[in-house]
C-alpha cells in the first residue's frame, strides 16, 4: 500500500475553528503511518502544520475537544495604527496559547521532524509571505515561530496584527488566509513525490444560494481558503515534475461558524476528521500510492 523512498508534503488550509477537522484528519493519518517530509500552513492550518512538526498531532486534536476550558476568543479590544485592520477584538495569543503546542525556539527546532511554511499577509503591500523552520541542516529557521503563527492567525479586526521581520525590515502582518492580490504558492513542496491537501471547505460550498446573507464574512472565509488552496495546488501540478495530488475535505458539510470555538462543534468536528482520515488510508488499498513512516 505504501512505497518507501516518496517525498511526501502536506498542505494545511486555514478555517478557523474547522481546524478541528484538520487536526482530527491529520491524527488519522499519523495514526495511519503518514509522514511528511514538508508541510505548508496558513492561518489556522499553520498550528496544525506545527503540531506535525513537533510529533504532537494527538495532543493537538484533544486539545480542540477541550475549547470550552481553554477559551480561545479572550475579549482585549485594541486599536492599531493599522488600515487593514484599525481594531481588534480579541488578544492575539489566544489561539496559539490556548491550544497550547509551542515551546521556544530552540526546543522546536530540536524536536522538528519535518519543514513547516508559514504563510502570512504583509499588510503595506497584500503580499503573500513564507516563512521557513526546518530541523537543524535542512534548511532555514526564519525568525521566532511563534510570531510566525500569530501572525498567520491575526485575523483582520478579530485577532491584531503581527510585526515580523523580513527583507524589507519589520512589517506588520496579519492572516494568510485573507484575499489577497496574489495567488497562493506552494514552492516549499516542489520536489514531493505525493501531496495531501486538507482544507475544510467543500466544493459546493463556493456561492451557495443564501449563504453571504445568513453567514457574510463566515462565507467569505470559507471561499478564500479553498481558493488559496486551489490555487497553491494549480502551480504546483502546473510545474516539470508536479507531484500526486490529494484533496481531503469533510464527507460532510462543517456548517457551524469559523469563529466558533466551542467544545459542542469542535469536538465533533475532529472526530469526523478523524474519520475521513481513516476513510483516505482505507482508499489507499485502490492503487494510490504514498511514502510509509
Amino acid at each position: 500500500m505504501f512505497a518507501a523512498g516518496r517525498r511526501l508534503g502536506l498542505v494545511l488550509s486555514g478555517g478557523g475553528s474547522h481546524g478541528a477537522w484538520q487536526a482530527g484528519c491529520l491524527a488519522a493519518l499519523r495514526e495511519g503511518g503518514l509522514a511528511f517530509e514538508s508541510a505548508v500552513g496558513f492561518s489556522i492550518g499553520s498550528i496544525t502544520g506545527l503540531s506535525h512538526l513537533l510529533g504532537m498531532e494527538g495532543e493537538l486534536a484533544q486539545r480542540w475537544r477541550d475549547m470550552d476550558r481553554l477559551r480561545i476568543l479572550r475579549f482585549e479590544p485594541r486599536l492599531h495604527a493599522c488600515w487593514l485592520t484599525p481594531v481588534s477584538l480579541y488578544s492575539g495569543g489566544g489561539v496559539r496559547d490556548a491550544l497550547g503546542i509551542v515551546p521556544d525556539d530552540p526546543e522546536c527546532r530540536r524536536r522538528a521532524k519535518c519543514s513547516l511554511t508559514v504563510v502570512t499577509h504583509r499588510v503595506h503591500d497584500l503580499s503573500l509571505r513564507y516563512y521557513t523552520f526546518a530541523p537543524e541542516g535542512r534548511g532555514p529557521w526564519d525568525g521566532r515561530v511563534g510570531d510566525a503563527l500569530k501572525a498567520s492567525c491575526a485575523v483582520p479586526w478579530i485577532f491584531p496584527p503581527v510585526r515580523l521581520a523580513g527583507d524589507t525590515g519589520e512589517r506588520l502582518h496579519v492572516d494568510g488566509g485573507v484575499p489577497g492580490l496574489r495567488g497562493m504558492r506552494f514552492d516549499a513542496l516542489e520536489g514531493c513525490d505525493e501531496v495531501v491537501a486538507l482544507c475544510g471547505t467543500r466544493v459546493e460550498e463556493l456561492g451557495r444560494p443564501g449563504a453571504w446573507l445568513r453567514r457574510g464574512l463566515d462565507q467569505l472565509g470559507r471561499e478564500a481558503c479553498l481558493r488559496h488552496v486551489d490555487a497553491g495546488l494549480a502551480r504546483l501540478e502546473a510545474g516539470r515534475n508536479p507531484p500526486r495530488v490529494h484533496r481531503l475535505q469533510p464527507s460532510r458539510v462543517l456548517e457551524y461558524a469559523q469563529m466558533d470555538f466551542s467544545s459542542a462543534s469542535c469536538g465533533p468536528a475532529v472526530d469526523l476528521g478523524f474519520r475521513d482520515g481513516k476513510a483516505f488510508l482505507e482508499s489507499l488499498a485502490g492503487g494510490r500510492t504514498l511514502a510509509a513512516a
